[in-house]
């Protein structure tokens, strides 16, 4: 009855890891829509559950972890670098700043001129 090679075990643990992190970090996602957050939980299962399928579970759960360590270095090294705690997203009028320049210019065009920026200071 109780199978951990089932697809739900993985659909339940991956669901669990994304609660428990919406938990810690979700104040940071409160002014994505509703629809926007949902559809990437479902994008991101489903690219578990085909890499589960085709390259195994040791595999697919290695690229989970090692895509949860470069965001989560990337996302310290960034906040860190606007001054800007990571963990708790103060002071307050920092963080509000960047999400307005996220909602303005998009959050994929804000992040790639951050990182562009974070690599130009380190020379």
């Amino acid at each position: 009855m109780w199978n951990t090679e089932s697809r739900w075990f993985d659909i339940a643990a991956f669901s669990t890891l994304w609660v428990v992190l919406t938990v810690i970090f979700g104040r940071f996602e409160q002014h994505k829509p509703a629809w926007r957050r949902l559809l990437k939980w479902a994008v991101l299962l489903v690219l578990l559950l085909i890499l589960v399928e085709t390259a195994g579970r040791v595999v697919a759960y290695g690229v989970l972890g090692l895509l949860i360590m470069a965001g989560s270095s990337f996302h310290f090294a960034v906040l860190s670098k606007l001054g800007i705690n990571g963990w708790t997203g103060e002071p307050r009028d920092r963080f509000d700043a960047l999400v307005r320049e996220v909602e303005i210019h998009g959050e994929t065009r804000t992040l790639l001129r951050l990182a562009r920026d974070l690599l130009l200071r380190r020379r």
